[in-house]
Order: structure tokens, then sequence, then C-alpha cells
């Protein structure tokens, strides 16, 4: 987890996952809605989080995100 954590912030990618909600926060997630951005899916906030990697780069950004149709066909 943390070397893929280094590799996104090395690329300056944030990262949102659909997760378990007491796992991911032990590395810095947080649920998006902190950030007014929610998910495409009908799920609970604290199972749709982010992880800011690039300081201040959710500040401006809000609105709904939405997985490819692939993730839809589970």
């Amino acid at each position: 987890m943390k070397a893929g954590l280094e590799l996104c912030k090395s690329q300056a990618y944030d990262v949102v996952v659909l997760g378990h909600p007491t796992y991911y926060p032990k590395f810095g997630f947080v649920p998006s809605v902190k950030y007014d951005i929610k998910s495409g899916y009908d799920v609970p906030d604290d199972v749709f989080i982010i992880l800011e990697l690039v300081p201040r780069s959710l500040k401006d950004h809000k609105g709904v995100i939405r997985y490819q149709e692939a993730f839809n066909n589970v």
C-alpha cells in the first residue's frame, strides 16, 4: 500500500477508493464529502474515501466521481 501511494504521489495523483472504512483511514484517507466530492454509487460516505497526495489539489474540485462502465458489470 505504501509503495503504491508513493508511486501515485510521484506522478502527482490523488487517490479515490470505494473501500473499507477502518482500513484506508490508517493511510490518511478521509470521506470524499470533506472535499464536496461524492460517489456516483449509492454508498455510505465513510466508504467512498479520498487521499489528497498533492497539497491543495482538491480545493477547487467538486462534484460526482463516476467509475468507468466496466466497474458496473461486476
